[in-house]
């Protein structure tokens, strides 16, 4: 219900996910969005390191099949959500070139700048072809949050990946958030 009531109050696209990467879990949910005529971006939780996995289960074959699995179930997107910041630059590069080998469905980049390499893991994927990465102002960036929207629009300047926006205003923006980071810091 909660997705009907959304979709007809204006939420066109919704991101589902099953922490344990379980799609019977995600099921009824991406039916209902579907339903409802709605975009599902339907996203695997990623952990441990596909170049080096310490645990079998988690391997780049792993991630493939379930892949395969959630776009048969009707994922209209691909998301992978690296919630702990632990995709590395190389294994985001691989990732996304792997992916775009068994699925045609537009690939979006969700990570946390937790480890602090995550600028240099959506160069990668943006190497790599990823279509969609997550950022935030760098006001409130960085750590437990997104990579800086800031350092990747400068990064990427100048190349076949460049996004068109412009740094100045990005700069103003970031001005606006710098004092309501500063307030919500006061407020505690």
């Amino acid at each position: 219900e909660f997705i009907r009531e959304a979709a007809r109050s204006g939420i066109d696209i919704f991101r589902i996910f099953d922490s344990f990467n379980n799609p019977e879990s995600m099921r009824l949910a991406i039916e209902t969005v579907k339903e409802m005529g709605k975009v599902a971006e339907v996203s695997f939780c990623y952990t441990d390191n596909i170049l080096a996995p310490k645990y079998e289960k988690y391997s780049l074959d792993y991630y493939l099949k379930l892949a395969k699995q959630l776009e048969a179930m009707g994922a209209d997107i691909l998301c992978i959500k690296d919630m702990g910041g632990l995709l590395r630059p190389l294994a985001a590069k691989k990732l996304v070139t792997e992916l775009r080998q068994v699925t045609d469905l537009p690939i979006h980049l969700h990570t946390h700048d937790t480890s602090g390499n995550q600028i240099a893991a959506l160069m990668m994927a943006a190497d790599a072809g990823v279509d969609i990465v997550d950022t935030a102002l760098s006001p409130l960036a960085n750590g437990t949050s997104q990579p800086a929207t800031e350092s990747l629009v400068a990064t990427l300047k100048g190349t076949p990946r460049d996004t068109g926006l412009a740094l100045n205003r990005l700069s103003e923006a970031a001005a606006h958030f710098r004092k309501v980071a500063a307030r919500l810091q006061a407020e505690g």
